[in-house]
């Protein structure tokens, strides 16, 4: 071996090493030796490095409830709209266009006061043509009376036949008649030209125009609706699977919108015989037994009804449910070790945020209904402090 040359060097650690430069002939042996080093070094570092603790497993902090039979009370809500029990819908008792409107929607209005005017033109030309008519017919009525008296005058002396007599008196009849059309015909004239006013024949408020000024209409197509004071409702839309759940003359609660926290009592008044053919849901009107000045027309309303079924059951949170093979299934703790253990269970109904078990639980047993999903059988856990 060829002694070369040597040189000594320090390490990223401040420690000095030597640099042996070798020969052809000591490269050759090295190589045959790197096999053994390779395989030997990994067992002196094992040996060398220092044991690591054996890990212990995780202790997951969830949050249970106890498993109990209790009456289960179906809660159901319905969002309606404040209504007046009594609405009429509008309208003119004859065509034409609309001139002008005096109302807007939300406005009381009095017993006799305009709301809309049509154009009476036409209406007007009518009727001075049947006050002309009437002028004729009294004309010619007068004149029929004449002849009649100077008719009875020369019977008297007989002077005048009474065959002749007998048609002046048919023509004063009949004179005196179409006077009495004739005022019958103006009077129903003058009655039409009064119908291009719409008038409020009771107190109460606009809720909705259905035409504006402008706008041509026929005799009894609505154009405004009125609500008369008194009784208010909320109506709602019952769907076909919960038509059974509401009874005419049931007392349910009414919630408003507007005013969160207060409850008012209501009464189911009226269900729909058939479903509307476009929603398929059956209109419902529940009425307030107790209003106040609070409650005002078209405000958004909720119906609860509240109805206890008929057996016991146990509900969880939906929060407590995972799955197991395709199948619902929950975690119960064993009250000894505090070990979870997966159970399946059969669902019932849902009842918002909840689930009736009507299988795999019984009364006592305490299920995870928080923090689920972190759990793997026989995990050790412990109870949250708020954890009854």
């Amino acid at each position: 071996m060829a002694y070369i040359g040597n040189a000594k060097q320090k390490n990223s650690f401040g420690l000095s090493h030597e640099l042996i430069f070798l020969s052809r002939d000591d490269h050759r042996a090295m190589n045959l030796s790197l096999p053994i080093l390779v395989a030997v070094v990994p067992t002196l570092l094992a040996a060398c490095s220092p044991s690591s603790p054996e890990t212990s497993p995780a202790i997951r902090p969830v949050k249970t409830v106890i498993a109990t039979a209790e009456p289960i009370d179906r809660i159901s809500k319905y969002a309606g709209e404040v209504h007046a029990r009594h609405e009429i819908a509008l309208a003119f008792r004859v065509g034409g266009k609309i001139t002008s409107r005096q109302v807007e929607i939300g406005q009381q209005v009095q017993p006799n006061i305009a709301m809309m005017q049509l154009d009476p033109g036409d209406l007007v030309l009518n009727e001075q043509a049947l006050r002309a008519q009437l002028v004729a017919a009294q004309a010619e009525r007068d004149q029929a009376i004449a002849k009649f008296n100077r008719a009875k005058a020369l019977l008297d002396r007989n002077l005048i036949s009474r065959n002749d007599f007998d048609t002046l008196k048919g023509a004063h009849d009949t004179a005196q008649a179409r006077v009495q059309q004739a005022q019958s015909q103006l009077s129903g004239g003058t009655r039409q030209t009064g119908y291009t006013q719409l008038r409020a024949d009771q107190t109460g408020i606009i809720t909705a125009i259905h035409a504006e000024v402008g706008q041509m209409v026929a005799a009894g197509q609505p154009v405004l609706n009125l609500a008369l004071p008194g009784e208010k409702e909320v109506a709602i839309s019952i769907p076909e699977n919960r038509h059974n759940e509401l009874q005419v003359g049931e007392e349910v609660k009414i919630n408003l919108w507007s005013m969160p926290g207060q409850t008012y009592r209501g009464q189911v008044r009226e269900i729909a015989p058939l479903a509307d053919p476009l929603t398929r849901t059956y209109a419902a009107k529940v009425a307030f037994i107790d209003p106040d000045t609070n409650v005002q027309l078209g405000m958004t309303a909720s119906v609860q009804v509240s109805r206890r079924l008929e057996a016991a059951a146990i509900r969880l949170p939906l929060t407590a449910l995972t799955e197991q093979n395709s199948q619902a299934a929950v975690w119960v703790v064993d009250p000894q070790t505090l070990k979870v253990t997966r159970r399946a269970v059969q669902l019932g109904e849902f009842h918002g945020d909840q689930v009736i078990i009507t299988n795999g639980l019984v009364p006592g047993q305490r299920v995870v209904v928080a923090g689920v999903h972190k759990l793997y059988p026989d995990q050790q856990i412990r109870l949250l402090d708020d954890t009854p």
